[in-house]
C-alpha cells in the first residue's frame, strides 16, 4: 500500500512540474545541467553486485532503492545554482530528503 501511495504522489508531482501553468513558469532548463547518468550508472553497478538474489526483479528493485537515495542531489544542485528557492520547491526537496 505505501508503493502505491509513493507511486501516485510521484506521478502527481511530475504532472504538477510538467503541466501546471504556474509551476511549469518555475523551470528554467538552462540551469537544469545536471547529468543524471552520473547517479544512475554506478546505482545500476552497485544494484548488479549488491543484491539478495539475482533474478530481474531483485536487481530492479535494489536499483530503485539505491537510486532513491540520492534522487535529491540534482534537486539540491539545481536549488544551489539559482540561489532562487521558493516555497513549493522547498518543501518539495524537505519531504524528499
Amino acid at each position: 500500500m505505501m508503493k502505491i501511495i509513493f507511486l501516485g504522489s510521484s506521478f502527481s508531482i511530475m504532472w504538477y512540474i510538467r503541466h501546471h501553468k504556474v509551476v511549469r513558469r518555475s523551470y528554467d532548463k538552462d540551469q537544469d545541467t545536471f547529468r543524471h547518468y552520473l547517479l544512475m550508472i554506478p546505482c545500476m553497478i552497485l544494484a548488479l553486485f549488491e543484491h539478495e538474489k539475482f533474478t530481474f526483479k531483485e536487481v530492479m528493485w535494489t536499483f530503485s532503492s539505491y537510486l532513491e537515495a540520492v534522487a535529491i542531489l540534482p534537486q539540491l544542485v539545481l536549488l544551489q545554482r539559482t540561489r532562487n528557492i521558493d516555497n513549493l520547491n522547498g518543501q518539495y526537496v524537505f519531504l524528499l530528503g
